[in-house]
């Protein structure tokens, strides 16, 4: 019994004495261990991050101590330059030349990395405007000769009433109509150089002293109804040549004109008002208008009885005389 007694009693010394080793291991481990919440945030992986306390407080998440990265060097950068402008267009009609155009603009000057563009202001010539030579006296471009039957004349009744009122009121620089009438002559009876229209123009030449008295012709574009083709124009032109020297200069007419709304009926609906407009067109011409210019328009006005009953001739003297003030204002008495 007193055997069993001391056996208990020394198991149970042996465990108090493992288990008061036990708890010394606890408290020792314990004091030694780091703390747990003293780790480095997990955003404190940043170069400013914070260090754990000592006393094992948590560490600022994430708290950055680094400097920020250098500011750039400002750039600078040259602007674009503006463009040159254009010349301006030539006017119709005259020779005066637009304007230049503006002046190239400079480059412009950087800053703070944001260059300013240069501002060239762009050209805006101005274009010439010129007026278109006709319809007055003096309006052909090149001076008439001044010697007594100077100026030759071709055409129709509508020439012949001309040259009648030309020596009427005076003139002497353009033939007259004596022993040259071209009644009926129209545009198809000048076109071959050997027609009896031009048998008749060679003796009126011969009367006035030849060829070389003649320095400058009329031609006049004259029809019936059917007008003429562009062919037959061109083909009365070329004939005039040949009947004067070289570089004699040729200016070329239509019909006389009228008041608005008349009409002349051999020339049919818009015939007389056609010549002038072939005149125009043949004169701008540069592949027949060499030494050639536009003469401009003789007049005539029905209702103060210048024109006759067949509503295309000029009458006479009232009509004749109007029309030779015309030729004398274009090519002098």
């Amino acid at each position: 019994m007193h055997d069993k007694l001391t056996l208990s009693m020394t198991r149970a010394l042996r465990l108090g004495a493992a288990l008061s080793l036990l708890v010394a291991c606890s408290a020792s481990s314990t004091h030694d261990e780091p703390n747990a919440a003293g780790a480095p945030g997990s955003a404190g992986k940043s170069a400013g991050g914070a260090s754990n306390t000592a006393a094992g407080a948590p560490a600022v998440a994430g708290a950055s101590t680094g400097s920020g990265g250098a500011g750039g060097a400002p750039s600078v950068s040259a602007g674009g330059a503006g463009s040159t402008g254009v010349s301006g267009a030539f006017g119709s009609g005259g020779f005066v030349s637009g304007g230049r155009g503006g002046a190239t603009g400079a480059a412009g000057s950087g800053a703070a990395g944001a260059g300013t563009a240069g501002a060239g202001t762009a050209g805006s010539g101005t274009a010439g405007s010129g007026a278109a030579g006709g319809g007055s006296a003096g309006s052909g471009s090149v001076n008439p000769p001044t010697g007594e039957n100077s100026v030759a004349y071709i055409g129709c009744s509508m020439a012949n009433n001309i040259g009648t009122g030309y020596k009427r009121v005076g003139g002497k620089v353009m033939w007259n109509a004596d022993s040259y009438q071209t009644g009926a002559m129209v545009v198809q009876n000048w076109t071959d150089t050997n027609s009896a229209s031009w048998k008749l123009f060679d003796q009126k030449m011969s009367s006035i002293g030849g060829k070389d008295k003649v320095k400058a012709i009329m031609v006049q574009i004259c029809i019936f109804s059917s007008r003429a083709t562009d062919a037959e124009l061109k083909s009365m032109i070329a004939s005039a040549r040949n009947h004067v020297n070289p570089g004699t200069h040729i200016y070329i007419v239509g019909q006389p004109q009228y008041e608005a709304g008349h009409e002349c009926s051999l020339a049919g609906t818009g015939g007389a008002k056609w010549t002038d407009d072939q005149a125009k067109a043949l004169a701008a011409n540069s592949a027949v208008n060499q030494d050639m210019t536009y003469l401009g328009q003789f007049k005539l006005d029905s209702t103060k009885n210048e024109v006759l009953s067949d509503s295309c001739h000029a009458s006479s003297p009232t009509g004749e005389n109007k029309l030779g003030e015309e030729a004398k204002a274009f090519f002098g008495g």
